[in-house]
């Protein structure tokens, strides 16, 4: 039996903001060039805030974006993109070392955690960190 759900982009907006503005800070690192990509097709006067911004770029204009490694700056760990974003969350919800960070942003109950995971798996298709 197969168990369909729906995460909205109000969930998944949620999950970014949560993760890029502290859950994965350790991990991740925006390069200028990422935001120039994000930037330019959402400036600053159509949302001036960055974490929003990323998902209107991905899923609106189906830019991928390069999520570089904190430790080392000039390595791509993997990209946030449109065209791996539903099989990564499928995927996610069938891992079941992994399934409770998505349960838990589509409970409402998301945190730094959870979002943590689920950006992970969005970016790399796996939980790699923490």
């Amino acid at each position: 039996m197969k168990i369909e759900r729906i995460v909205s982009r109000e969930i998944l907006e949620n999950v970014l903001v949560t993760a890029l503005e502290g859950g994965s800070n350790y991990w991740y690192y925006l390069t200028d060039d990422a935001v120039k990509l994000i930037r330019k097709v959402v400036p600053n006067n159509e949302d001036p805030y960055l974490s929003t911004a990323i998902l209107k770029a991905v899923l609106d204009h189906h830019i991928d974006i390069p999520i570089n490694d904190a430790e080392n700056e000039d390595d791509v760990l993997g990209y946030l993109s449109h065209k791996t974003m539903m099989s990564r969350l499928q995927e996610l919800s069938e891992d079941k070392g992994c399934m409770w960070a998505l349960d838990r942003e589509l409970e409402g109950q998301g945190d730094a955690d959870s979002s943590d995971v689920v950006f992970q798996c969005l970016v790399m298709g796996e939980c790699v960190f923490g």
